[in-house]
């Protein structure tokens, strides 16, 4: 049956050829994205930790941006690189429009730092004090704390051992002595040494005697220049400078032909501790002198110097925001509730039989995950336990649940990514661990990263064997599970259980790819499997039936589902985009993406979560995924895309999408000019999307908690 409002926006002129023009850059998208993050730390009606929260992430997110992206693109120009992304730029053009767009980025950084955060901090009794701000009785305290705490830690180093030893992304203070003799032209001599900063040394040091209530610090690079004489007794200090530089780590592991992949990636962590420089970073003020030898000795470029007006590697301020006793300063907790299918005590694999259970982290807490584990372990009726880990908890409960069922003798596999970036060294820990334990390890897959998040709990019941499964899309760590917007599907479905298994033997057992009856898996399927979702709509848009398509994801870039994009717009698709970070789509350019519209939403939680949603004429095929649509996802990586098939499963879902791409809070919209604007109410009220969530789970836990033969009134809201 046609819709009579179908296709309001189908074009009647010839449709515009695709060219570069329709293209956004990743890289500048990248930085935009950065660049909303920022606002929230310009957010006044915040509390102030908060904001100085957001400071830090921007300062997090762009150590990454530097050391794999701009890593990447400076390896391109030093080969003399001149291919063209899809938006049409060089290595050399990119790295350009980085650089001026960094330059501003960083410059507003430190005027928010400045003008905003740091007086509203001192305003509420948080201040970090200069050396000259001391009093005499603080001084005595800090120079005790000083010899016996930093004193013996620290250890100069001279500049001819060379720059291989300065670690990233660590703290360095260069120093310029003089000694006492004179050389032949009656000069005095002078020489140089640099310090760094270990990230076991606390950055704030608590300097007492302020008022109560109060918190006042110094930062421990200043307290190393307030001493810095005990180290050079028979010599004078005549400058010093506080620089940090970030080195490439886009070097990667060959693991085609890696023999012992253990020990190759170790070589590989090693290699990064020595690449090239891409960016130095030196506090404002530092004598020319000494910038001058801190380019030389990092080996840097101008375009890779940034002068910072104040203090030096803003991710210090996570230490603020997480400051106890200063509750009236940061955000209401929204607490993860309870999930209400899994009674209080129950055993999780009974839980999962009633039906498929849904959670939305961290509004639904993340315990259900790891209870599947803990259960599994603690239970004689479990067999085995199959899992794939990309990232993990410090103190993982994931972890120890697993090597508790292996030392139980449970048949315990565990695919353990060696290549997870930046996790490579934590992950060969967690290995070996598990491996003492007696779980059978395996180390990725060659030649691809394993980015699936499946475990899969095998249980003998009546002389059956019952397969459990949690689906997801995101990591298996409980701590991020608090900060992170993601999905978990937990099921016993007997067509995901075959699938599941036949996944965990192709990935794990070298077998033959199969084509699975309901999962999707990259690099062999996934991507075709969306294509065909996408061009299904585009069909039915052409034959004049209402069709759309709702995407939610971190990041789009691959050129060839753009595409797929632009031709559903163009038959008259709806297609709306959730999509947090990279977009390199361009929206509402006439004849060719007119009917897209794209959101992004920076809140309190990282939105993490991958859903896919196509109409298909009024009977929604909804998925939850693993993958990004970006090409490494697609096509270098095994990923897993989940249909979600229970109604009310997936009625939730929908829910998610559209409370999503109606919040006028905290939402952003793209236009056609590459620009992002705050999204306009729809009603009187600004909608956030994270509080809805979080009001709503509060809601369903208490519902949960009240007896049922306990009636309760309706009562008006207090004005």
């Amino acid at each position: 049956m046609k819709s009579s409002s179908a296709n309001p926006k189908r074009p009647t002129a010839a449709p515009v050829k695709i060219t570069e023009e329709h293209f956004i850059n990743r890289e500048l998208s990248w930085l935009a994205f950065n660049e909303r993050v920022l606002e929230e730390a310009a957010r006044r009606e915040l509390p102030v930790l908060e904001r100085a929260k957001f400071l830090a992430i921007t300062a997090s997110n762009l150590d990454e941006f530097f050391m794999v992206r701009v890593g990447a693109l400076q390896i391109l120009r030093e080969q003399g690189r001149r291919v063209k992304d899809v938006a049409g730029l060089t290595p050399t053009q990119q790295w350009d429009q980085i650089q001026a767009r960094v330059a501003e980025f960083v410059t507003r950084q430190y005027e928010i730092l400045n003008s905003q955060v740091v007086p509203d901090l001192v305003a509420n009794g948080i201040k970090r004090l200069q050396a000259n701000e001391l009093t005499p009785s603080q001084k005595t305290h800090l120079k005790e704390y000083f010899l016996e705490h930093i004193y013996p830690v620290l250890s100069p180093t001279a500049i001819d051992d060379g720059a291989k030893t300065l670690s990233v992304p660590a703290l360095h203070l260069i120093v310029l002595c003089a000694v006492e003799s004179l050389d032949d032209a009656g000069k005095e001599v002078t020489r140089q040494v640099f310090f760094t900063l270990p990230a076991n040394l606390h950055r704030h040091v608590i300097v007492p005697g302020g008022e109560p209530g109060t918190h006042t610090y110094i930062n421990i690079e200043d307290l190393l220049a307030l001493f810095m004489h005990h180290f050079f007794p028979s010599e004078k200090v005549v400058a010093t400078a506080r620089f940090r530089l970030s080195r490439n780590s886009d070097i990667t592991l060959d693991d085609e032909s890696a023999f012992d992949l253990a020990t190759e990636m170790e070589e590989i962590l090693g290699a990064r501790l020595q690449s090239s420089t891409i960016r130095i970073e030196i506090e404002e003020g530092a004598p020319r002198q000494l910038v001058a030898l801190i380019r030389e000795l990092c080996g840097g470029r101008a375009a890779q110097l940034y002068t910072v007006p104040g203090e030096l590697d803003l991710r210090s301020q996570f230490m603020l925001a997480t400051l106890g006793g200063f509750d009236e300063l940061k955000v209401e907790p929204w607490d993860p509730q309870p999930a209400p299918a899994i009674e209080p005590g129950e055993i999780i694999f009974d839980a999962i039989k009633r039906g498929d259970i849904l959670l939305h982290h961290p509004y639904d807490a993340f315990d259900p995950v790891i209870q599947l584990i803990e259960d599994a372990a603690a239970d004689p009726d479990v067999v085995a336990i199959k899992q794939i880990l990309y990232r993990t908890a410090k103190n993982s409960r994931v972890i120890s649940g697993l090597i508790k069922a292996a030392e139980a003798g449970k048949h315990v596999t565990v695919l353990v990514e060696l290549k997870a970036r930046f996790d490579e060294a934590r992950n060969l820990e967690r290995a070996e661990e598990l491996q003492r334990a007696g779980a059978q390890i395996i180390y990725g897959v060659r030649g691809l990263k394993t980015h699936a998040k499946i475990c899969m709990v095998m249980r003998r019941e009546a002389g059956h064997m019952w397969r459990y499964m949690h689906f997801g899309t995101g990591n298996y760590n409980e701590s991020t599970a608090r900060l992170y917007t993601d999905i978990s599907l937990l099921t016993c479905k007997q067509e995901l259980a075959s699938d599941a298994s036949a996944f965990f033997n192709t990935v794990t057992g070298r077998s033959r790819f199969v084509h699975f009856a309901k999962l999707s898996m990259a690099p062999f399927g996934l991507r075709e499997r969306l294509l065909a979702m996408i061009e299904s709509e585009t069909e039915r848009a052409r034959k004049g039936d209402e069709a759309e398509i709702m995407l939610k994801m971190n990041a789009l870039e691959d050129a060839e589902m753009i595409l797929a994009l632009y031709e559903a717009s163009r038959a008259g698709v709806k297609v709306r985009l959730n999509i947090r970070g990279i977009c390199c789509l361009r929206p509402g350019v006439p004849g060719v993406s007119e009917n897209i519209t794209v959101i992004s939403i920076i809140d309190r939680y990282l939105e993490h979560a991958r859903i896919y949603c196509f109409k298909q004429g009024g009977r929604p095929v909804v998925f939850i995924s693993s993958a990004d649509f970006m090409t490494r996802n697609l096509s270098k990586r095994v990923e897993l895309l989940i249909p979600v098939e229970d109604t009310r499963a997936k009625k939730r879902l929908l829910q998610i999408m559209e409370t999503h791409f109606a919040d006028s809070s905290r939402g952003r919209v793209l236009g056609a000019d590459r620009q992002w604007q705050a999204l306009p109410p729809s009603g009187k009220k600004r909608r956030r999307s994270q509080e809805i969530f979080a009001e709503e789970a509060t809601r369903r836990a208490t519902q949960r908690a009240e007896s049922p033969d306990l009636l309760v009134p309706h009562r008006p809201k207090a004005k």
